[in-house]
Formats: C-alpha cells, structure tokens, sequence
C-alpha cells in the first residue's frame, strides 16, 4: 500500500524535522546523509508561480473546466505562439490549469528549471543560476504582482510598520524581527513599497520549503 507507506514517511521523526544546520551535527555530518535534519527544497516552477498569486491576493480558486492560454495564436506556416504577462482574473488560476504549448516552452516557467513539454522528464533539474534571480526581479509578471501585494498590504494599514508585518506574514508566513521592520521602512521610504514586496518575493525564505 502506497498510501501506507506515505503515512509512515511523513509521520517520521526525519521527515518532520526542520532544515536548520546551525546545530552541532553539521560539523559531524555536513551532508546529512544520516538524515538529522530536512534538506531545504526549493518550490518548482509552478508553485512559485501560485505562491506569488496567493500572497498578491489575486489567485483564482476556480476548479475545474478548460485550461487558460496565458498566449496569442497566429495562425501561419509554422503556428506562433507569443506569451502574454497574466493580468486579469482568467490567468491568475493555478497553473495546474495552464494551457501548455510543446512547441514553445514558456520563457518563465523554462528558466525557473520547468521541463521542456516536449520531451520525456521522470526528474527535474535543479540549477541556481542568475538568469532565475533576474527573471525573478524583473520578470512583468513579478513587478504586477508586487504591486498587488504592495496595494493589498497598505489598504487599512495604520503605518507603514503594520504593512511590512502584513506582508512578511503574507509571504514568509512569520512575523518580522525589530531589524526586519526598520530595514524594511527604510527601502520602502526610499524606494516604494512595491519594490520591498519584489525583494520579499525574492528571498530563499520564500522560495524554499525549510
């Protein structure tokens, strides 16, 4: 049974440990080949994508029915596909439900290590690169999302502490520290809060699950 052995591996001590190596046992096992602590795993592609939406406020739940097509179709000798950034409700549905194109891998998705449809993948890649940190910066879609959550974090916010609580407990899901809170501020009264959420999006915190 599948289903029981699933059971026993996440009810196991191991699996329920975090992925916190400041203890002693990485000067004993750096590698963790011993399973004293989670390795971290940082989210695929599309559960960035949904992460985004969700802390931005604007995922759609809608279940079910046809895929969204996030792209416009030129009919021509060879069909062209060219992608579109999401920006009305349609799109912003869970990417289970994204219309994928084989012939034309989707630039965000390829570089956040989402397979090439096109080929056969019983395990996924994964790299650190810089384009990923770019695409995340300055992708349309990471900027439109950001100034969602940036909207979505000062609407009724009473200072600008409160909308930097808000959005660490939206995107981090924690509160933040004195430190966190002031630096936070200060960037944002430097620099507008939409580009506070775009570095929050771009922490490890909340691209990997500890």
């Amino acid at each position: 049974s599948l289903k029981a052995v699933h059971r026993l591996i996440l009810n196991s001590r191991a699996y329920k440990q975090g992925s916190d190596s400041r203890e002693r046992g990485v000067s004993v096992d750096a590698q963790n080949r011993f399973c004293w602590r989670q390795n971290p795993r940082r989210l695929d592609a599309e559960s960035i994508h949904d992460a985004v939406l969700f802390a931005s406020g604007k995922l759609n739940l809608a279940m079910g029915g046809p895929g969204y097509r996030d792209f416009k179709y030129t009919e021509a000798y060879a069909p062209i596909y060219e992608y579109t950034t999401p920006s009305t409700p349609e799109l912003w549905r869970r990417s289970v439900y994204r219309f994928v194109v084989r012939t034309t891998p989707h630039r965000f998705m390829t570089t956040l290590d989402c397979p090439d449809p096109a080929n056969l993948t019983p395990v996924r890649v994964q790299t650190t690169t810089a384009l990923q940190a770019l695409t995340l910066i300055n992708n349309p879609f990471m900027l439109e999302q950001s100034g969602h959550l940036a909207a979505r974090v000062e609407e009724g916010a009473a200072s600008a502490e409160e909308a930097v609580q808000r959005a660490f407990r939206l995107c981090l899901a924690r509160s933040a520290s004195e430190s966190e809170v002031a630096a936070a501020v200060a960037l944002s009264r430097a620099h507008g809060i939409r580009d506070f959420c775009r570095m929050l999006f771009n922490t490890n915190e909340f691209s990997y699950v500890d």
